[in-house]
């Protein structure tokens, strides 16, 4: 009951703020911040929108991609009301999860904003993207508030399955850090133009897992998933949306590792052997 009546709490003012508010919902950090959301979901999108304008560091952008050719924003109030404030509402194709980063990587990587990964589900605290901006200024690693520390079988030639592995280390860098991108994540710049480079074979090898083709292409790219310490930021999910989450699918359902055996070469494993065996 304590934790119902936050969360009924936090989006009551989410509410109240959406409507008396004018404060621009984006400031002067050198940041985008990159969301998708579609269905149903799109009536709570604008609480976990909302949640960021109110944070400690407000974003240079604020976008939120929509594939939906009927969509119109007249029907969400609330969205329209941040719209107002300087959230773009942009169209894109329908590229599942990768709508969160893929089109923003294609299309405006060229500006250098650094990009803020959130999720549509969830309710940010305040100073959730001033921590990842903090965390963001060693050299070739991703700010990550959550990520998962991979493994691998006897003779380093493979992983072990996903659902055997244990939450990464707070402030460790790693290749074998395995980002999940919902948490908050921060991605440098030249990753994004890589990201926007190599296309949609996405959508042939791992068509619903946008964190296993973000991971292998920060391996790729020489980037270390840094975990950020997320003490005093705790993270509201919406009530009720993980009906259909994505997640049920692909780890209740064991198909990450079918897309991980399909996205993950031998050089990849041998990069991510190599950190478990020589860093912490």
């Amino acid at each position: 009951m304590p934790r119902l009546a936050f969360k009924a709490g936090l989006i009551l003012g989410l509410r109240l703020r959406n409507r008396l508010v004018r404060q621009r919902a984006t400031g002067g950090a050198r940041v985008a911040v990159s969301m998708t959301s579609y269905g149903r979901r799109l009536d709570i999108v604008a609480h976990a929108l909302e949640s960021i304008a109110a944070g400690s560091v407000r974003p240079s952008r604020m976008i939120l991609w929509i594939d939906s050719p009927d969509f119109d924003v007249a029907a969400y109030p609330m969205l329209q009301r941040l719209q107002k404030r300087g959230l773009e509402i942009l169209p894109c194709e329908d590229f599942g999860p990768y709508k969160k980063y893929f089109p923003y990587c294609r299309d405006f990587a060229h500006e250098g904003l650094s990009l803020a990964l959130a999720d549509d589900d969830l309710m940010y605290p305040r100073r959730w993207l001033e921590r990842l901006i903090q965390a963001s200024g060693h050299s070739g690693e991703i700010p990550s508030y959550r990520a998962h520390r991979m493994t691998t079988d006897v003779g380093a030639e493979s992983l072990t399955p996903y659902n055997s592995w244990q939450p990464a280390p707070v402030g460790s860098a790693s290749h074998a850090n395995f980002l999940t991108g919902g948490a908050g994540v921060l991605l440098p710049a030249p990753l994004q133009h890589a990201i926007g480079k190599q296309g949609t074979a996405f959508l042939e090898l791992a068509p619903r897992a946008d964190d296993i083709w973000l991971n292998a292409m920060a391996i790729r790219c020489g980037y270390r998933p840094q975990v950020v310490d997320a003490a005093g930021q705790h993270l509201t999910l919406y009530p009720r949306s993980q009906e259909n989450a994505l997640h049920n699918e692909n780890v209740s359902g064991g198909k990450n590792d079918t897309q991980l055996a399909a996205v993950l070469g031998p050089d990849d494993i041998a990069a991510i052997a190599t950190d478990i065996a020589g860093r912490p």
